[in-house]
């Protein structure tokens, strides 16, 4: 009913951006702070600010992040969303710019980072599993997969953005390593601005021509009234939701590794042009996220086609780890982490988004409404918390980086050779499986 309204497809298209351009500059924040956070290291801004302590602060963030999305998740199911968003986006850009001036105008200690990275963690929470769930209400179903596969691409936009913004300001323009953070604060800022006054969370049919604004509706409307609320603790019992939660850790703690250490490896080694390395790692990301989803609409296999891909960036992460050695090593780290980004970032992107959806629509939740915020949190949440502890680990292990990362990528296929056998049986059983949830 909905696909027959006239001027749907521009509607949808609107919807997309906005939430699409929205997290984009959420990512670019975060990848703002990976860049500078290096240079603080090497520069010695922040008196005992070591490679240590940034493991620290990055776990403090992400074990924020990853507690945050299991305690906030289920709200983005039971409030409006576009609310549910920006509860977070607001208070996230205000908290770059002022990490900043602290950071400008004050000798703060470094603890002060620990705490204000804390808060970070928490705010970001928010926006992803609220910007699926409003993407899962308003998308076609006959597209949504191969449509959300291109939305996660909205993550590696947004670290090109960041790392773009502080490759020009800082190495280009030779401006204060401050300068790229403020930038990509504000922009924020401005986004959820304009996500605040255009966005419609639902489409809401109230005639044959309209589609209305649900943001200020009541959030019982008669169409969902005793209708039940998925519980997070239930949702692990979903088919699937455990098993790819598990391997999610693996997929996740390998992009946080990456993300948020790989500018201070590079500087470590001394390697130039970190930010364009940085950009190629994205940019395959970006690219495997939609072929990904795309071979997994096709042949409807999905852990049958990413556990190849992801064994093979096993691969090409050994190979990079190697690079070291080599005097002029630039356009080996440019093409191997293209192809990683193409391969482990695809995979990442499509159970970050495709998978997590498919998981909230499926059959066994017929009972249930508006279940995406909450396995989407589960998921993420699991994840986030798993590559947290990851961070802790890594300065340890900063002399074969990508060697570890290809370890957890090994450890997430051998998970999902469960899915796999899983996927070449006949049919599942959503109604015995809907009344085991129930017994819980």
């Amino acid at each position: 009913m909905l696909n027959e309204i006239p001027g749907i497809k521009n509607e949808r298209i609107k919807q997309f951006a906005l939430c699409y351009t929205l997290y984009i500059m959420v990512h670019c924040c975060r990848s703002t702070w990976s860049y500078a956070s290096g240079l603080i290291i090497e520069q010695n801004k922040i008196e005992g600010f070591s490679p240590q302590f940034l493991g620290y602060v990055n776990f403090t963030f992400l074990l924020s992040m990853g507690v945050s999305y299991f305690l906030l998740g289920q709200l983005g199911d039971k409030m409006n969303p576009k609310l549910f968003v920006i509860l977070g986006t607001y208070p996230l850009s205000a908290l770059f710019i002022i990490l900043a001036l602290i950071f400008e105008f004050t000798t703060a200690p470094k603890e002060l980072y620990l705490v204000l990275l804390l808060l970070a963690g928490m705010f970001s929470s928010t926006a992803w599993p609220g910007l699926l769930s409003i993407m899962n209400a308003w998308m076609p179903k006959e597209q949504k997969v191969i449509i959300l596969g291109l939305f996660a691409s909205c993550i590696n936009v947004g670290n090109i953005a960041g790392f773009a913004n502080s490759g020009i300001t800082i190495e280009i323009c030779d401006l204060s390593i401050l300068t790229p953070i403020y930038i990509s604060g504000g922009l924020l800022f401005f986004m959820t601005i304009m996500f605040h006054i255009f966005i419609k969370p639902r489409p809401s049919i109230v005639s044959e021509h309209i589609i209305s604004d649900t943001s200020q509706e009541p959030q019982v409307s008669k169409e969902v009234v005793g209708v039940k609320k998925l519980k997070i603790w239930k949702a692990w019992l979903l088919p699937g939701v455990a098993i790819y939660a598990l391997a999610f850790g693996c997929i996740k703690a390998i992009s946080m590794i990456v993300g948020l250490w790989l500018p201070a490896y590079l500087d470590y080694l001394h390697v130039s042009f970190v930010a364009l390395i940085n950009i190629m790692l994205d940019l395959g990301a970006g690219f495997g996220g939609v072929i990904v989803c795309y071979l997994g609409v096709k042949y409807q296999k999905r852990a049958t086609i990413i556990v190849p891909l992801l064994w093979l960036g096993t691969i090409l992460m050994v190979a990079i780890n190697f690079l070291k050695d080599y005097d002029n090593p630039f356009g080996g780290y440019m093409a191997l982490n293209f192809g990683v980004g193409l391969f482990i970032g695809g995979c990442y992107n499509n159970v970050a988004a495709a998978i997590a959806v498919e998981l909230s629509n499926n059959k066994a939740l017929k009972k249930y409404k508006h279940a995406t915020s909450t396995v989407t949190s589960l998921i993420m949440g699991y994840g986030t918390l798993f590559g947290a502890l990851n961070q802790i680990v890594v300065p340890y292990v900063k002399d074969y980086l990508f060697l570890y990362c290809g370890i957890l990528a090994v450890i997430g296929g051998l998970l999902l050779i469960v899915v796999i056998l899983t996927e070449w049986k006949v049919d599942d059983e959503p109604d015995k499986l809907n009344k085991e949830i129930e017994m819980h």
